[in-house]
């Protein structure tokens, strides 16, 4: 068995795609994936993500996410909002639809559960 450490300044991020264009409500928000393990239903890994604003649904999955940098909020269909800035966890239960807002480019740590 081994341990993983990563620095977050020292990631080397694979390229970026952009957000869906069904999904953008504005901007042009890209997004990139490191995958740290995949193993049947879950899957933890980094993820950043640049400015814009987009929708989300977490149909079949939960999803616990903590912010590395960057800030913004995520908005609930009911307009609830989770204001994202370092250090702040969040967890989304299998279902959770709403958006992102992202005002500075976001990295987050996460692991998703699929149901």
């Amino acid at each position: 068995m081994t341990a993983m450490r990563l620095v977050t300044g020292d990631v080397t991020w694979p390229e970026s795609t952009a957000i869906a264009a069904d999904r953008v409500i504005s901007g042009s928000p890209r997004a990139s994936t490191l995958v740290l393990h995949e193993s049947g239903a879950c899957q933890l890994g980094l993820w950043n993500v640049t400015e814009g604003e987009f929708t989300t649904d977490h149909a079949g999955y939960v999803e616990y996410i903590h912010i590395l940098g960057g800030r913004g909020r995520l908005v609930d269909l009911d307009g609830n909002v989770t204001h994202l800035s370092a250090g702040v966890t969040v967890l989304m239960d299998e279902g959770w639809n709403g958006r992102w807002v992202v005002e500075e480019t976001i990295s987050k740590s996460y692991t998703t559960v699929n149901q």
